[in-house]
């Protein structure tokens, strides 16, 4: 992440955008939690630093200015962040003056923009227009208010004024843990990961869940979602993220069995009633997958009705009506998507998709046909057997290597 100069700046300034419109008690809540992620992050690499709130704005006072600038621009809930000086009002011009041949270093034009809280005996325009002179005087430089090669923005609160140049964004959305725990079905493909991001931007901690049949293969699909599961943590800042994998492959090989074509709609079933046992042991209150409509035979509306009958608890979706193409722009926004294209492969040949798919799978499954096959299978004996075989991998799994 560059700066646009070597400047020595005094800490970050993160400012919030959603939280803002909650009721007080909503918000000072959010505030509470986006603060408490901020710091568990800054603690996990060892920066000094103090954090306070003020003005609707979360100001990080610590001399590890890169590194905390990147960490908080991959905290829910901050929309952007950005290097700050800390000047007294009285102080203000001498410091533009002095700094601005700097801070426009290589810039062939530039713009000022105030903002300004508190009684003063000038406004926002005045002040914009002083010191936008000043840095004309100072830089030879040219005004452009609107398409500025560089902008300095200037915060006056009362007395105090913070200076800052660069706006990084952040992802936006609510603090991670204020709206509850949901488990995460997830793959290791594209979609899964980005759903599962997705609600973290809503608040939502996850535990990502890990169907395993790898079927004499040499365990590359696993190898896969811990990969995915390595860049899903440096997002999930301020919560724990348990990680868990089940045994799914004796569930393939009797569905396969009894009905080929219903495979698909039977195996989601399935992963959705281990899903479920896995929330009743940690509280989760729902469960996330990745699926969008009519990409492939399982995700037909007829089919997502039959799959959704299996879930006590709801099922969330917020891929549903991305296309492709947005689904791989945002993975590679997030840092999966090169995770996600992992070559897997069955034995030592590489596979694309699922090796029990059917070749021509139901697209218009009905619910009474399919409770009609699962009464054929011993339903509660493979959940069982699934269930049994949960566990929760290891922190070490997921180690930078």
């Amino acid at each position: 992440m560059e700066m646009s100069s070597e400047f020595e700046w005094d800490g970050v300034l993160a400012a919030y955008g959603e939280i803002a419109i909650k009721s007080d008690v909503v918000r000072r809540r959010f505030v509470r939690k986006l603060m408490s992620n901020i710091a568990t992050g800054l603690k996990s690499l060892g920066a000094e630093f103090k954090i306070r709130h003020k003005w609707s704005r979360i100001i990080i006072n610590t001399p590890f200015v890169g590194e905390a600038l990147s960490l908080v621009s991959r905290i829910f809930g901050v929309v952007y962040a950005s290097p700050f000086k800390l000047v007294s009002l009285s102080e203000l011009k001498d410091f533009i003056k002095s700094s601005s041949p700097k801070l426009l270093e290589n810039a062939e034009s530039f713009a000022v923009r105030v903002r300004r809280t508190g009684t003063h005996p000038f406004t926002s325009l005045d002040l914009e227009r002083e010191l936008g002179a000043i840095v004309k005087e100072e830089t030879n430089l040219k005004v452009s208010l609107d398409n500025p090669d560089k902008t300095i923005f200037v915060e006056v609160r009362d007395d105090e004024c913070y200076i800052f140049m660069d706006k990084f964004r952040g992802p936006g959305g609510l603090p991670l843990g204020t709206a509850g725990k949901v488990i995460c079905l997830i793959s290791g493909g594209i979609d899964s990961p980005v759903a599962a991001w997705l609600m973290m931007r809503r608040g939502c901690s996850i535990m990502p869940l890990f169907a395993y049949f790898p079927r004499g293969g040499d365990e590359s699909d696993l190898k896969r979602f811990i990969e995915v599961i390595k860049i899903l943590k440096k997002w999930h800042i301020g919560e724990e993220m348990p990680v868990y994998i089940y045994k799914h492959e004796h569930n393939l090989i009797a569905f396969r069995k009894i009905a080929l074509k219903y495979t698909c709609i039977l195996c989601r079933r399935m992963m959705y009633r281990v899903a479920n046992e896995l929330a009743k042991r940690t509280g989760a209150k729902a469960i996330v997958t990745g699926e969008n409509l009519a990409q492939v035979a399982s995700q037909t509306l007829y089919n997502l009705r039959v799959i959704d009958q299996a879930s006590e608890l709801p099922v969330l979706r917020p891929m549903i009506g991305f296309n492709k193409e947005e689904s791989i722009r945002l993975a590679k926004k997030i840092g999966t998507y090169e995770a996600s294209c992992m070559r897997v492969t069955s034995g030592c040949t590489p596979i694309k998709g699922c090796w029990a798919r059917p070749p021509k799978p139901v697209t218009k499954a009905e619910l009474e046909e399919v409770l009609e096959l699962e009464s054929k299978l011993n339903i509660d004996d493979l959940l069982n057997r699934s269930v049994e075989s949960i566990r929760q991998l290891p922190d070490s799994y997921f180690k930078a290597s």
